[in-house]
């Protein structure tokens, strides 16, 4: 996960309603791999331990290369295919293949890369404490947990020989924190023929709370604009005599807020985003909306589902001036927003430079991109036969789960852009507990995941008769 987002936490208010679980039905291949996923539990508790041990958020080390292998070890140990490949000195993306036969092809992906462990943990980050049936440390959730349910759903497969009519990939990259250009990005660009396939699965976290698990059909990008006024100095003292860069950065920024960026209609309404919500927790669709739009006041709720369904505009920094007594000749703001699928980074700036052009500022007004991606995602993904395939998944297993946009950044966005458009992102333990001290992954997430995973496996390519 390239960035989390605190608007996610907005699903935590919903804890303490009601939940309700879908009956599972399940043939005698699906009942024969979900006993042996409870059978190999502690292999999995301590693959997503090992896996967290190895420090990998610093690229001078050799962390990257080592969880890779860490995670190739345990397929490689079963028979099924490993190959590695260099992108970076210290970074090794694994590449494990199991043809079992010809058909269609799903794609596992996760990134072995961490954030730094930063400060005001109450455990050792790299130790993998068990509290709670808890694995505490970092990675646990962004996305070591996820990778080891990933491993260990292949794992059970091939133990029972699952006559699978299709193959089955794992793809563990490093850099992903770094945008992906050491590890997805390069993959695509070097041995695409090795992980081209039919659909993929992300296993970025996507637990929300008590409403369960989300699939996530795509998501948003994240343009970063840096925009500078120049004004002209003067002694503080007259004022007048010169420009004041902040005061004219003051009145666009206003402008910008009174305005609102542009927006398009969101792959997911906020309609649909309220009816699945009300659905998750068995109560009337009016119901819901009436809790999301309690009081005068906006709510982290509706301000959460407004972040998924339209393009947001969030002013980060502001900086200006050399001291109270001089009139400040330069101003800098850097701005972050989140476009929709659809929408190009061009129509920030557009918007920008309307509104300083309409404030007589396109002189002295310079904008800039720092960064930015386009945001993607799977195309009436409500009839996508994987979308469909992972979602009732999910229901049956993880319990109630609902369609997502995610607002940050993913390697999903590149494998759907590179041609898997069925990509989803789906894996253990709550979004919101990414990049922050203390990160956890529930043990019972990593086995419901792992089961999903499995399942999804089995009704997407099918078996062999």
């Amino acid at each position: 996960m390239v960035e989390a987002s605190n608007t996610l936490k907005v699903f935590h208010y919903l804890s303490g309603y009601g939940r309700f679980v879908k009956a599972m039905t399940v043939n005698e291949w699906e009942e024969k791999v979900l006993n042996h996923i409870d059978k190999l539990r502690d292999e999995l508790v301590k693959l997503c331990q090992d896996l967290i041990k190895i420090p990998s958020w610093d690229r001078k080390t050799r962390g990257e290369a080592e969880v890779a292998y860490c995670v190739g070890k345990t397929l490689a140990t079963r028979g099924i295919q490993t190959e590695y490949f260099e992108s970076h000195p210290n970074i090794e993306n694994l590449v494990a293949t199991w043809e079992v036969n010809k058909g269609k092809r799903i794609l596992f992906n996760g990134h072995v890369d961490v954030v730094p462990p930063g400060e005001d943990w109450t455990v050792d980050p790299f130790a993998a404490r068990i509290r709670d049936d808890r694995i505490y440390g970092r990675g646990a959730v962004d996305m070591k947990g996820g990778i080891a349910c990933q491993a260990i759903a292949i794992s059970a497969l091939y133990d029972l020989e699952v006559p699978l009519m299709g193959t089955l990939i794992l793809n563990a990259v490093g850099d992903e924190e770094r945008q992906g250009k050491l590890g997805t990005m390069w993959c695509i660009d070097n041995i695409w023929e090795k992980i081209n396939a039919d659909a993929a699965i992300v296993a970025e976290p996507s637990g929300i709370g008590q409403l369960g698990f989300a699939v996530n059909i795509g998501e948003k990008g994240p343009i970063w604009v840096k925009v500078t006024t120049k004004g002209e100095k003067a002694h503080g003292s007259i004022p007048g005599a010169g420009k004041n860069a902040i005061s004219m950065m003051l009145k666009l920024l206003q402008a910008l807020l009174d305005d609102k960026p542009p927006t398009i209609p969101p792959p997911i309404t906020r309609e649909a985003i309220i009816n699945q919500l009300a659905a998750s927790l068995n109560i009337d669709p009016q119901l819901m909306n009436s809790f999301i739009h309690q009081g005068d006041e906006p709510n982290p709720i509706s301000a959460g589902i407004e972040g998924l369904t339209t393009t947001t505009m969030n002013i980060g920094t502001i900086t200006g001036g050399v001291a109270a007594n001089v009139v400040p000749d330069r101003c800098e703001t850097q701005i972050d927003f989140r476009i929709l699928p659809g929408q190009q980074p061009h129509e920030m700036i557009d918007f920008i430079q309307a509104h300083a052009e309409q404030l007589g500022m396109s002189e002295i007004c310079k904008i800039e991109i720092i960064e930015s991606f386009t945001g993607n995602s799977i195309r009436n993904f409500e009839h996508n036969k994987f979308v469909t395939t992972v979602f009732n998944a999910s229901n049956e297993i993880a319990g109630p789960s609902v369609h997502f946009l995610l607002p940050f950044a993913t390697d999903g966005r590149l494998l759907r852009k590179a041609g898997i458009e069925s990509t989803v992102a789906y894996g253990p333990g709550n979004m919101t507990f990414a990049h922050i001290a203390d990160e956890y992954v529930p043990i019972d997430d990593l086995l419901k995941v792992t089961k999903v995973f499995a399942i999804s496996t089995i009704r997407y390519l099918g078996l062999k008769k």
